[in-house]
């Protein structure tokens, strides 16, 4: 499947380089990566402890130069000890815990070696989904403009969503149940606050900044670089929250700047 989806993603990027394909048809394949890696691992989730699908959805940090190298592009040694880096510095850090369980997160993660269940198999798809979204949008970054082509991707990403809350809620209702079932917090106004802000920040904003940044920057580096995501959010939770990493953590931090760092140099 990784053989196929690959293939058909660098005959894609022959036919962008030809010719411009319309900017609607790019934003539908960027919606569906998008929607795949979201998805798929939400999913996953239900079969899959968190743990092992932590550390199995930063395999992307691996997957994404696997992709590039296979299209044709030539990945630097300094990009390569870069994703090892920062597979590394990932593990550490899912593998980490504020309580007294760590035995328990590192038999999940070891588990995964001996057994993949449904969850894990999902999980992996969505990584691979979302190394996917990051390779392609490397590929056509600099063709269109950040606001229509985000503005296009997001349209195409609620009409996917939609499509799956329907069915969801239509097999709710043919099961007995009640739409309630679906989100019984949907009365809270803090939820729509925080569903609000990520849909601004995380969502919209970070999508344009993220298309803005890899038209200089290549996916490898790119999906490195977004590692960092657990360093700031490491950075948040003591500021806002209080909460101490460990020393795993930390470790594992270290690691990951590390890993942008080498990346990054030319």
């Amino acid at each position: 499947n990784l053989g196929i989806e690959v293939s058909s993603a660098s005959s894609s990027v022959e036919e962008d380089e030809s010719n411009d394909r319309p900017m609607w048809l790019a934003a539908a394949e960027l919606a569906f990566w998008n929607c795949g890696a979201q998805g798929l691992i939400n999913a996953g989730l239900l079969f899959s402890p968190a743990a092992r699908a932590s550390f199995l959805t930063q395999t992307s940090v691996v997957i994404t130069p696997l992709i590039s190298a296979m299209a044709g592009e030539t990945i630097q040694s300094s990009v390569w000890g870069g994703c090892a880096l920062a597979l590394v510095g990932l593990f550490l850090i899912s593998t980490s815990s504020s309580v007294d369980s760590s035995s328990v997160i590192d038999s999940s993660i070891v588990a995964t070696t001996s057994s993949i269940n449904q969850g894990d198999v999902m999980i992996l798809l969505g990584a691979l989904s979302w190394s996917m979204y990051i390779f392609r949008t490397s590929q056509i970054a600099n063709k269109y403009s950040e606001l229509n082509l985000q503005f296009t991707k997001t349209a195409f990403l609620a009409g996917m969503y939609g499509l799956w809350f329907l069915s969801e809620a239509l097999a709710t209702l043919k099961s007995g149940g009640t739409l309630l079932q679906l989100w019984s917090g949907f009365q809270s106004i803090p939820v729509w606050i925080l569903l609000a802000y990520s849909a601004v920040g995380p969502g919209a904003i970070a999508d344009l900044l993220q298309q803005q940044g890899q038209k200089d920057v290549t996916a490898s580096e790119s999906n490195i670089i977004l590692c960092m995501e657990s360093i700031f959010a490491a950075v948040c939770a003591f500021t806002l929250l209080g909460e101490v990493s460990s020393i795993k953590e930390v470790i594992g931090g270290l690691f990951i700047v590390v890993a942008a760092i080498l990346a990054s140099k030319q």
